[in-house]
């Protein structure tokens, strides 16, 4: 009797052990059939509202309390699993999940379509209604709080010789449900007003606050307020990281996706059907997610749109959207929250390799639908605007935006960035870092350098010595200045720069600028100045052909330009410029006898206006030929214009001319065929000019590719008053590749090109008083290039195979060249 007892008093003991317990549950979820990683797969306890998702390696990890024994796994495309769990124990669990594409049957469709079609087909009827662009207005308040973090970092990492001495920053370590640690480096907060309008269309964004906080180089913060963005899934394609997402609720749905009709249940208070979706392709860019549609208004009530690896695009190993709908304003099915999880890494296919998690969450509220403002509400072409004070709101003002407060990891952002601005080791680690990627050392509130530029090698100047200093946004970010002094030690001649810029005054996007500059050095003539610098130390033995026609150049200027909006500049100024020759050669001109002399020098002088447009582009510059700063090429095309009025006799000018030059640049979105990107260039010459004044082909000589000039193509080569240009590249984005079965685990992206250059001579010029020598020479017929090439090698460089059609019976000329470059696309 007495044992009977003390069995029931350890059995009753065990039994309630077992269910006061906390057990952690630890796992990873895979395909049972390709055994790869399920990102954001849910894992929840049994007939509980307990549970977690798993990270984008497919990773969870759960706590749980009390005597439970199953858990159940679901994911998008998958069946649901069910698992038992001993109450005893911690565990760590691999569950496979069996791919429901692989067990739906299709007996049940009578007429041999799939059921969700005809669902698909009424939500395309009523875009009209539950599309959000389709309102005659709308507004709202949007809170966007966006967050970088270091992740998959080891021990070997945090004491590494250039981060031993910075321990302190891993303080503020978390880590995810799967114990992946994660570091905080960077916190990204906003609040806005957003208006837009149908008819005329307007778009406009009053931002009231924003800050950045943590480790924020200019492109990490570009990056971070890229992420604000928000797809509309109603239209046909989306774009993310500047690629083009076919969406699952396209007109032309059944071309990308398979869908599956997996129920119709109740959701959030309404009747939806629950409907998931995969790429036709996997290695197609495309999404994987599901969708739930009200039954009775078919709108969208909640949408989950996934990617990995296997849709090649760079640099991210998973990428996760959520978007919440809700009525809104009374009957109005608009947006209410979003979410995005990132996972970036350099090498995607390493599970623990370091990289970096990008989150964000949007919330949108106070909405007002179809009640549109005054006309003058929508003035304006700034489609952002910033309020005075956004970027000095309290910390009062951020807990009221953001309806809490910030958690201990991102307080710690702002109290790492304290410490470490502190710690001179930090400073001199990230000074170097800046030197080795723009040549620029910094020095106090200076930059000495460009140190790429420091010595460096031709046939004139032979050895080469060069210093610069610059300041950038010096006297409360008015003042930019950048300076040089040059020596060679074959020609014995100092060349120089000085050149600054102040701003006047700015208001918003608006902002006047004046600036000057002084110039005595050696010029190319038609040389593009998009890769490296002509005196650049790679130069001296990188090129493909000798440098022949360069001048050296004394110019003078000053400069007026105006930001009239986000997105067009325009730049009026004067300029005196000497030119002689630099080299073995001589200007010659033939005389009233027609006989040649040779001429010291020639100048030319007058008036130049600028204008650039690229909308949305911040501080745009107006000077022809200059670049972008944005990560993606602008959404409109780029309009560059440029007038110059030479006046003989001013500032010691000896010609007069009139030189106009317009060039378009477009970026054209083909849906499933990539992109195409079109440049388009015009311009005339008046008057009788020497042979360095009259236009010539941008060219390339160097063995790097450069995609915006002419590859074959020699300096000088060929001369014209008149001209024009066209260059097309169109990039398949991998829709050959990606169905080669061993080419497409490469990755690789393939692409085709052509460029034209036609030009004339007036028989002013042709046939004048000015010289030319024996090497430049004029057009008879349109020069042209074509060619195919390979990008996305080892992720960041291309190479182009280029064919010269024509003109290849001239002296020191290449018929067909393959030259690499690198670049950093997504």
């Amino acid at each position: 009797m007495k044992k009977t007892k003390a069995l029931f008093l350890l059995f009753q003991f065990v039994s309630v052990f077992a269910f006061a317990q906390t057990l952690k549950i630890t796992g990873r979820i895979i395909d049972g059939e390709t055994r790869e990683v399920i990102p954001f797969s849910n894992v929840i306890l049994k007939s509980t509202l307990t549970g977690t998702m798993a990270d984008s390696a497919g990773n969870f990890r759960l706590t749980i309390a009390g005597r439970r024994d199953t858990l159940v796994v679901s994911a998008l495309g998958y069946i649901d699993d069910t698992i038992a769990v001993s109450p005893l124990t911690d565990q760590l669990l691999t569950i496979p999940l069996e791919p429901n594409a692989f067990h739906l049957t299709e007996v049940t469709v009578k007429m041999g379509e799939n059921p969700a079609f005809e669902i698909l087909r009424r939500v395309i009827a009523n875009k009209p209604i539950n599309n959000p662009d389709e309102k005659e207005s709308y507004e709202y308040e949007v809170y966007h709080k966006v967050e970088f973090d270091l992740n998959n970092f080891t021990d070997k990492i945090k004491r590494n010789i250039f981060l031993r001495s910075f321990s302190f920053i891993f303080d503020n370590t978390d880590t995810t449900s799967d114990s992946i640690p994660y570091l905080p480096i960077l916190f990204n907060e906003s609040l806005s007003d957003f208006y837009y309008r149908k008819n005329p269309p307007s778009l406009k964004e009053v931002v009231k606050g924003r800050r950045a906080v943590g480790l924020k180089g200019p492109k990490i913060v570009q990056f971070a307020q890229d992420m604000y963005l928000t797809p509309n899934i109603y239209n046909d394609y989306v774009l993310i990281l500047d690629k083009n997402f076919p969406s699952p609720l396209s007109d032309n749905y059944k071309s990308n996706y398979k869908f599956m009709l997996l129920d119709s249940l109740q959701f959030k208070g309404s009747r939806c059907y629950h409907i998931s979706f995969h790429p036709k392709i996997k290695a197609d860019v495309a999404f994987t997610g599901d969708m739930y549609i009200d039954d009775l208004t078919y709108a969208v009530k909640q949408i989950d749109l996934s990617f990995s690896i296997a849709a090649n695009v760079n640099f991210v190993r998973n990428y996760w959207i959520r978007q919440e709908y809700g009525i809104v304003d009374g009957s109005h099915n608009m947006m209410t929250k979003s979410r995005v999880i990132a996972d970036f890494t350099v090498a995607e296919n390493s599970k623990e390799m370091t990289g970096f998690f990008g989150r964000k969450t949007s919330d949108y509220r106070n909405y007002k639908v179809n009640q549109p403002h005054e006309d003058k509400f929508y003035a304006g072409h700034d489609r952002v605007t910033f309020n005075d004070s956004a970027a000095t709101r309290t910390e009062t003002y951020w807990n009221d935006a953001r309806g809490d407060s910030l958690t201990k990891q991102e307080q710690g952002v702002f109290d790492m960035i304290d410490t470490l601005e502190k710690v001179p080791k930090f400073v001199l680690l990230k000074n170097s870092v800046n030197a080795f990627t723009t040549g620029w050392i910094p020095f106090g509130q200076l930059d000495l350098g460009d140190f790429y530029s420091f010595y460096s090698y031709n046939k004139v100047e032979e050895h080469r010595i060069k210093f610069g200093l610059r300041g950038r946004h010096l006297a409360n970010e008015k003042v930019d200045f950048k300076t040089y002094l040059a020596y060679g030690l074959g020609d014995k001649r100092t060349k120089y720069l000085a050149e600054a810029s102040y701003i006047l005054s700015r208001h918003q996007s608006k902002r006047n600028t004046i600036g000057g500059s002084i110039r005595y050095d050696a010029v190319q003539p038609g040389r593009s100045s998009n890769i490296l610098q002509l005196d650049n130390v790679f130069t001296s033995f990188i090129s493909t052909a000798p440098l022949e026609f360069r001048s050296l150049v004394k110019e003078t200027g000053g400069w007026f330009e105006r930001q009239w909006f986000t997105g067009f500049s325009t730049r009026i100024g004067v300029k005196e410029s000497e030119w002689k020759p630099f080299g073995d050669y001589h200007y010659r001109a033939l005389n009233e006898l027609s006989s040649p002399d040779t001429i010291q020098h020639f100048t030319l002088s007058g008036i130049e206006f600028s204008a650039r447009f690229a909308f949305g582009e911040r501080n745009l510059s107006a000077k022809f030929g200059e670049g972008t700063e944005g990560l993606f090429f602008p959404k409109y095309p780029v309009i560059s214009f440029n007038y110059f009025h030479g006046m003989k006799d001013f500032l010691n000018g000896t010609f007069s001319t009139e030189k106009i030059k317009l060039r378009i640049e477009e970026k054209l979105r083909m849906r499933k065929l990539g992109y195409m990107l079109v440049r388009v260039e015009g311009g005339k010459t008046t008057g009788t000019l020497p042979w360095v004044f009259l236009e010539t082909p941008i060219a390339n000589q160097l063995v790097l590719n450069d995609e915006t000039a002419f590859n074959l193509m020699n300096y000088m080569e060929f001369v014209s008053d008149q001209y024009a240009s066209g260059m097309i590249e169109q990039h398949f984005e991998g829709l050959l590749f990606n169905r080669i079965p061993l080419i497409k685990k490469l990755k690789w992206r393939e692409f085709i090109f052509a460029k034209m250059y036609a030009g004339t001579l007036s028989d002013a010029n042709n046939q004048g008083k000015y010289l030319f020598p024996e090497a430049v020479g004029q057009l008879n017929e349109p020069y042209v290039e074509v060619g195919f090439g390979i990008e996305n090698i080892f992720k960041i460089s291309r190479v182009d195979f280029t064919w010269r059609l024509n003109y290849t019976d001239k002296p020191d000329v290449y018929y067909f060249i393959a030259k690499p470059s690198f670049q950093f696309k997504f």
